[in-house]
């Protein structure tokens, strides 16, 4: 039997080795045995057990320790012996691994060869001593053996140097980074390396260690340590790798723009403004955003600032851990000749470290995968810098070692134009000034893609820039305007080298993304086109994060560059088949249907519903917390609309079409632009035509009406509401014919038309036939608005009271805003101008706080007349700016006759 304390104290027995647990029963063992055969008082055994703060009742749990001691560890093969005053653990000292070890130790002083002796009793060695126990009298007794420890492999390393000095620089490497400061380890080692044949290493040890004392203790080496210097400096081998200064830094780029904010955050870095230590910045960002450029850049122009050299390696060609291979040409490149160079990385990586350790050295780290790679390559000394250069992520280089991190983005508009005018010259961007704009645009302003079209415009000055942007329109599609001979600068090879370690999932939704249209997309829409639970997705999805090929904007919306979209929509038509594809667009058109139709349902409570298809399998919908939020959601994705009915229409789904059009309407209708509900409702009417649906036909004549009435084109308008009403016939929708017949009324108003009435009447009589009482009210309203235009005001305001009562208790805000202004409007033509203002108010406070902007601003215009009728000019002034505010945010060109007529009144008054 051992009993085992150099490491978690155990009992060793023939072919088994058995944990002592609990901790209390390990300690009342270990404070027998470190006096095996000898009397422990219990005085001693309380406080080794429980310190100086010995518990009341200690002395029967004391009892019951030893008792399951006795019991449960040794049983039948040792005995702790109660003794007057004590116990006695009664066992040979061999029994115990403490007493072998020092026994040994001791045997060794007498043998003219003392490293076998030593080299067992230092194989004793398991770990830290009493691993886990706690107490003051335990951690005692592991300084106490630490320094044992080390004494007696000091005097193994001494012994064996002369016939295997590989084996003492291996054992004492380690002891050497565990006590810094001793000199005696130093001069063990340092005296091993030199005998090793290292001897390079051995002086970097001795400046290393040297730097340590000056800066921790403010002293200079000891007698030991300087003779062992002497000794090194009087060899013949001692080459001083310190006289080396390498120089390995690429060239810098011709007509680097740009970066000021990056640039200066490099260069606080270098200067030092943090504690002493050595500094660290990882650069990244998408492929092709100039990386390199920016480190390659800065590292000239500060090279002044490491006088010991530059060192840069291109971690891309070598394995993603394997610093070995990429150590020794650092080595060398610092002055130590090839055969001195460890075969061992961790001896390497120590000797790296040491030479790096009284110098100023910038080390430049390029294409790193990841911060595992990266790490045995740091300069760790005070006063170097390393630059690493990665396209993914490593923010975990900023835990470890408080790196800096500077991520890229494109550049902006002005050093986009300038990086063109340092290839091209100014005079020729500035005699196509359109051209350049547009290159400028269709390269993402990307610094690769830019510079890929400067080197095709440079090789000729007849070349128009004009034929270039035509050139690059295809970029919309694929990338072939970046075609390049050589792999480093062609576009395509650049985006696959990011993706070429990403796993096969994260590659498959990387694909998937270049088949949306839009610039960003949500999450639930990604996961849609991949068939994918949300939470996968997003797991999915923050691994092309950190590889910088997609990033997060608000909300959590994912979005990629636009000529990264274009690569992986070429990655998809090259590894996707078509089933598959056509399966991921519908999909995608299933997430946007569904959720636009979601979001109508909670912000127009009052619109009509339609009937949807199942979504496909693998297809979400977004789950919105409330009107705000679906409301941000519309805004977010009404930009990708147009792109996403052209896909529809092109996959030949039709019904998807006109009903994801519809599904936005009434968002765009009031948010605008106008216009471009023009050009979405016309591929929503083919869409309808080609399936005969004549609903589906007037719901998208309906938008258009409403559209052209918004841009003041009447005329426009009624040819449209006619055509929706007459496509009414025989379909038996009373409400949707009743909500034309109110539509088209106020365009014919205002073409002075004595139509108008006979409509609005019409609109009633449907309303009433189906008992809507809302759509009733707001055909009173516009009853009561003729009635006005018409001087007969009481009825006008008997009809507006009655109109806004019902929408009020309806609950239907819009309607409510648009009777109070029917109301003001009427007080204000009779010369109740008071209550006139008071009702304008209320009816601007309702339509904002439903999004309605557009009558909105209409309604401020009036109320601004209004102020201005009762001499409060500043008050109109006031609404006539909150009035141009309405129309800006819907990009209104009536915000510049608002404004004209707000400077006009200010010049007047």
């Amino acid at each position: 039997m051992l009993i085992r304390l150099l490491g978690p104290v155990e009992v060793e027995r023939p072919g088994q080795v058995l944990p002592v647990r609990p901790p209390q029963v390990a300690l009342a063992l270990a404070a027998l045995a470190w006096e095996v055969g000898r009397v422990v008082p219990v005085e001693s055994l309380l406080g080794r057990v429980w310190g100086e703060r010995v518990p009341p009742g200690a002395r029967r749990t004391l009892y019951t320790l030893i008792t399951r001691v006795r019991r449960d560890v040794l049983t039948d093969e040792g005995a702790v012996v109660h003794r007057p005053g004590g116990y006695l653990l009664d066992l040979d000292d061999s029994a115990v691994d403490v007493s072998r070890f020092r026994g040994l130790a001791e045997r060794a002083t007498t043998e003219p060869d003392p490293a076998r002796l030593l080299g067992e009793a230092l194989e004793l060695w398991r770990g830290d001593p009493l691993t886990g126990l706690p107490g003051e009298w335990a951690e005692r007794a592991r300084h106490r053996l630490h320094d044992e420890r080390k004494e007696n492999l000091l005097r193994w390393a001494r012994a064996v140097t002369t016939h295997d000095a590989a084996a003492a620089v291996a054992a004492l490497s380690p002891l050497a980074d565990e006590h810094p400061l001793d000199e005696l380890v130093a001069v063990a080692l340092i005296e091993a390396l030199h005998t090793w044949g290292r001897t390079a290493e051995a002086l970097a040890r001795f400046a290393g260690v040297r730097r340590t004392l000056a800066e921790e203790l403010g002293v200079e080496p000891g007698t030991a340590l300087r003779r062992a210097h002497q000794m090194l400096l009087r060899s013949g081998d001692a080459a001083d790798p310190a006289r080396v200064v390498p120089a390995q830094l690429p060239g810098d780029l011709r007509g680097f723009v740009g970066r000021a904010a990056e640039l200066a955050r490099l260069t606080a870095a270098a200067r030092g403004d943090q504690p002493p230590a050595a500094a660290v910045c990882a650069i990244s960002g998408p492929p092709g955003v100039g990386k390199s450029s920016l480190a390659l850049h800065w590292a000239h122009l500060n090279r002044d600032r490491f006088p010991d050299g530059q060192l840069h390696a291109d971690l891309g060609t070598v394995g993603p851990a394997d610093a070995a291979a990429v150590l020794p040409r650092f080595l060398t490149a610092l002055g130590v000749p090839e055969a001195q160079v460890p075969s061992d990385v961790e001896a390497r990586i120590g000797l790296y470290r040491s030479l790096l350790a009284s110098r100023r050295v910038l080390v430049v780290l390029d294409d790193a995968r990841g911060a595992d790679q990266v790490r045995p390559l740091l300069a760790t000394a005070p006063g170097c810098l390393t630059l690493v250069i990665s396209r993914s992520e490593l923010s975990g280089l900023a835990v470890t070692t408080g790196a800096s991190l500077v991520r890229l983005d494109v550049l902006p508009d002005d050093d986009a134009h300038r990086l063109l005018a340092a290839r091209l010259g100014e005079p020729r961007l500035a005699a196509e000034p359109e051209a350049t704009a547009l290159i400028i645009r269709r390269c993402g302003r990307l610094p690769l893609a830019l510079a890929i079209v400067a080197a095709q415009l440079a090789q000729g000055d007849e070349l128009p820039l004009a034929k270039a942007a035509a050139d690059l329109a295809r970029a919309g599609t694929d990338l072939e305007p970046f075609a390049h001979t050589d792999p480093a600068v062609d576009l395509r090879h650049v985006f696959g080298r990011s993706c070429r370690h990403l796993p096969a999932p994260a590659i498959r939704l990387f694909r998937r993304l270049g088949l949306h249209p839009g610039p960003a997309l949500p999450l639930a829409a990604a996961a849609s086109l991949a068939a994918l639970p949300v939470e996968a997705a997003g797991e999915l999805s923050a691994q092309l994060v950190r590889a910088n090929l997609v990033d997060v904007r608000a909300r959590g919306r994912l979005r990629t560059h636009d000529l990264l979209r274009v690569y992986a929509a070429e990655l998809a038509r090259a590894v996707d088949n078509r089933a598959a594809l056509r399966a991921a667009t519908r999909r995608l058109l299933d997430y946007y249907l569904h959720s636009a139709c979601a979001a109508s349902e909670l912000c127009y409570l009052h619109r009509e519903r339609l009937t949807l298809e199942p979504r496909a399998r693998g297809a979400v919908r977004e789950r919105f917390a409330g009107p705000v939020e679906a409301l941000r959601w519309y805004a977010d994705e009404a930009v990708a609309l147009p792109s996403l009915l052209a896909e529809a229409a092109a996959a030949g789904l039709d019904r998807h079409t006109w009903q994801l059009a519809w599904a936005f309407a009434e968002f765009m209708q009031r948010h605008g632009p106008w216009e471009q509900i023009l050009s979405v409702q016309a591929v929503a009417l083919d869409a309808a035509g080609r399936l005969g649906d004549r609903l589906a036909q007037a719901r998208s004549h309906s938008s258009i009406a409403r559209a052209h009435a918004k841009l003041g084109l009447e005329r426009e308008a009624v040819e449209h509401f006619r055509r929706a009403i007459d496509l009414h016939e025989d379909l038996d929708e009373p409400v949707l014919e009743a909500h034309l017949h109110l539509g088209v009324s106020t365009s014919l108003n205002r073409l002075r038309s004595g139509e108008a009435l006979g409509h609005v009447l019409r609109a009633r009589e449907l309303f009433q036939q189906v008992g809507d009482v809302i759509g009733e009210a707001r055909a009173l309203n516009n009853a009561g608005w003729l009635h006005a235009e018409a001087g007969e005001y009481d009825e006008a305001l008997n009809h507006c009271r009655r109109a806004q009562r019902i929408l009020a208790e309806s609950g239907y805000a819009q309607g409510e805003g648009h009777a109070w202004d029917s109301i003001a409007y009427v007080l204000a033509a009779k010369g109740d101008l008071a209550q006139a203002v008071t009702c304008y108010e209320r009816a601007v406070e309702l339509l904002r706080g439903c999004g309605d902007l557009h009558p909105a601003a209409e309604t401020l215009v009036r109320l601004g007349e209004t102020h201005l009728r009762t001499g409060d000019t500043a008050s109109a002034l006031g609404a006539w700016r909150r009035a141009a505010e309405c129309y800006d945010t819907l990009g209104d060109t009536q915000a510049d006759r608002v404004r004209a007529r707000i400077t006009a009144c200010d010049q007047r008054g």
